[in-house]
């Protein structure tokens, strides 16, 4: 592969995936060791979960470039471009950089084939391996226990929180799924557990290997009002009041916060970090949408919150368009309530079915249900008609609001 596009390798690097018997670490570990030499930064953290690694990671990266630091910082998946997976504090990698990676790891990968995520992760690691980085950030995909990113030995590991998600690869309970997810954990390293609530899997692993664990409302706290919320942290006589509520979770931003308490002794304004931080996709509100990434019976429910904090007795309208291996059957379920018309459409995934979305719809609301043909034309529906809606299902079904949204309003001015 010799373009230097990177619309090129997108399309290549997702045609020759492994097969089922190919996939694991092990298949990574020579390319890896060619590629990392010595360390991505000064401290690397690991951030794993179902829900909110992203939030956390931003929240993070906010904290540390906040305080002086160079950092460098890897997500997935995209919204909009392939770009703001590999970031350098806040500035996305160039294609260019993107691009050389990606011809170094397929020289080097001989007869190997790789995943996408492979490519990506590697990349990543290439890219930050050629950078004086203070910190380095790196989100885990799916999992844990066998995604790339663990080839790194991280000096600080987060889990968000565990819910059924991809149960497929993972496992068809939360303790299955926590052991995938607590694979992150490093022995003689420090663990942060982001949940009140975690599967023993995930307590057990992070007790006995991790140097110190630091769990959600047993070593940090949030202390919640109707206005603010506040955080305390007991092993460093840390208080932090009166932070308000935004679009983005607290318990993510608590997570955030303990760890960069953990990494440096640096002194920053939380609440004014917290106030300035913003995640495209995350409980948006652009006009009359609201847009959101939710695509689990868990990530649902933060998203039905944040409508019921913000929208108080309003309904909206949805347009929604999962992927065929989420439980759309629950996702509906929780949120028809606080829906008056659902606007099912379709998009280019072959992990997508309107009629399976529709039919699921239909029977668990008394709502209108409708099919549209694109995600474009409820938004454009939607945005003339200036009621209330809401956007969620996947990242493409959001990516592809945006966009509408932006096209939209070019068109008008």
């Amino acid at each position: 592969m010799n373009s230097d596009l990177l619309s090129d390798w997108l399309v290549y690097i997702n045609s020759n995936r492994p097969n089922e018997g190919e996939f694991g670490l092990e298949r990574l570990k020579y390319i890896y060791n060619k590629i990392v030499t010595k360390p991505l930064a000064k401290k690397t953290i690991l951030v794993g979960g179902t829900n909110g690694k992203g939030t956390t990671t931003e929240y993070l990266k906010n904290f540390l470039t906040t305080a002086g630091y160079k950092v460098g910082s890897y997500t997935s998946p995209h919204l909009m471009k392939f770009n703001e997976r590999i970031k350098i504090n806040q500035l996305p990698i160039t294609d260019e950089e993107i691009v050389q990676s990606f011809k170094k790891i397929d020289y080097l990968k001989k007869d190997t084939r790789l995943t996408y995520f492979d490519y990506a992760t590697l990349a990543c690691f290439d890219i930050f391996s050629r950078e004086a980085l203070d910190y380095v950030i790196l989100e885990i995909g799916i999992g844990g226990k066998y995604d790339p990113v663990n080839l790194i030995n991280a000096d600080l590991s987060i889990v968000t929180n565990v819910e059924l998600d991809h149960e497929k690869w993972l496992g068809s309970s939360v303790e299955e799924i926590g052991s995938q997810k607590a694979a992150i954990f490093k022995p003689g390293k420090i663990s942060i557990l982001g949940s009140r609530k975690m599967p023993q899997s995930v307590i057990k692993r992070a007790k006995q290997i991790s140097s110190s664990s630091f769990q959600l409302d047993e070593d940090f706290l949030i202390k919640k009002s109707d206005s603010y919320w506040s955080y305390s942290f007991k092993y460093k006589d840390l208080q932090v009041h009166k932070i308000p509520y935004g679009n983005l979770s607290f318990e993510s931003a608590s997570t955030a916060i303990t760890a960069f308490e953990l990494l440096t002794d640096e002194k920053i304004d939380f609440v004014s970090v917290i106030e300035n931080t913003y995640l495209r996709g995350r409980c948006d509100v652009i006009d009359n949408f609201v847009l959101d990434v939710s695509h689990n019976p868990a990530s649902v429910r933060n998203l039905i919150s944040f409508l019921q904090h913000k929208f108080k007795d309003i309904k909206f309208n949805a347009i929604f368009a999962p992927m065929l291996d989420k439980d759309i059957a629950s996702i509906v379920k929780q949120i028809t309530h606080l829906i008056s018309e659902w606007n099912i459409c379709s998009i280019e995934d072959d992990r997508f079915n309107s009629s399976v979305s529709r039919r699921l719809t239909e029977s668990l609301t008394d709502a209108k249900v409708n099919n549209v043909d694109t995600v474009y034309s409820a938004v454009k529906r939607g945005y003339h008609a200036r009621t209330p809606h809401v956007v969620f299902g996947s990242f493409i079904t959001v990516s592809e609001a945006y966009e509408a949204l932006e096209n939209i309003k070019l068109k008008e001015e």
